[in-house]
């Protein structure tokens, strides 16, 4: 009786090791996906470039509102248009997914003045169909060792 619970003990060790050494990542097919994705106006470079001069900077979230300007359903056509916009849009777009569209979003605004008035100026400019939404919304937080003339949002 003790030798088969010894061997079943044993066997059950065996059997239990998780290892990913026969896995070959060379014979995946899926491409690696690409979103969400978000083109940065505020730092304007390489979010690596500038990491050692962020470091105190916090970033946390919280209750307020975004531009929606664009929803698909297809992640290409959100690209190509995410890229018009980023051309000429002076804040942060976001590409984000909700199922199943993909939207892309404009600016982080804490007030309702602030996101009325940004939605105002981009009409002047000929943007159709833009709407706000409320949303998370990333807010920088400048810690008492980095206060050197940063913006708190």
């Amino acid at each position: 009786m003790r030798i088969i619970i010894l061997v079943l003990m044993f066997q059950n060790f065996l059997f239990s090791q998780d290892s990913l050494f026969w896995f070959d990542i060379s014979k995946v097919r899926d491409s690696i996906p690409t979103t969400p994705m978000v083109i940065d106006k505020i730092f304007g470079t390489s979010q690596l470039k500038i990491i050692d001069s962020l470091r105190g900077v916090q970033v946390s979230t919280k209750e307020g509102y975004r531009l929606q300007l664009f929803e698909s359903s297809t992640v290409d056509e959100a690209k190509k248009v995410m890229t018009k916009y980023g051309k000429s849009l002076k804040d942060t777009l976001y590409l984000v997914f909700d199922a199943p569209l993909y939207k892309v979003q404009y600016g982080d605004f804490v007030t309702k003045n602030q996101v009325e008035n940004a939605r105002i100026n981009l009409r002047k400019r000929g943007f159709k169909n833009i709407w706000i939404i409320r949303s998370r919304i990333n807010q920088k937080i400048i810690s008492d060792t980095n206060k050197s003339g940063g913006n708190k949002r």
